[in-house]
């Protein structure tokens, strides 16, 4: 098992999944994130609940990955999620947010 990398004002859920995982400083990882080995989180990144990161990725500063959708008829009890693949780079300030319908997924592939 390798060890993650977490800076100290990092906020990780002891309920997140993470194995061999860099994260920066300020960064924010919700109950139930998986990230897959030799990610690097950003500084000031949010990773929200019903987000799975594949092995290999670059989360630039400050992204958001699995917030609410921005359509207004959406109710935010709905089961949703992101799936990011592998080797992927989200740069600075991009957002993805989690799919708008029941048991959905925004997915980024490989």
């Amino acid at each position: 098992m390798a060890a993650n990398n977490i800076h100290t004002s990092a906020c990780v859920s002891p309920k997140a999944e993470l194995e061999g995982v860099t994260v920066g400083p300020h960064a924010v990882i919700e109950d139930g994130v998986q990230v897959g080995s030799g990610t690097v989180i950003g500084a000031g990144a949010i990773l929200r609940a019903g987000t799975a990161l594949g092995p290999d990725n670059r989360i630039g500063e400050h992204a958001v990955l699995g917030g609410l959708p921005q359509d207004l008829g959406f109710k935010p009890a709905t089961p949703s999620g992101v799936r990011i693949g592998a080797r992927n780079t989200i740069r600075e300030m991009v957002t993805i947010n989690r799919a708008t319908r029941e048991n959905g997924f925004t997915e980024v592939g490989d």
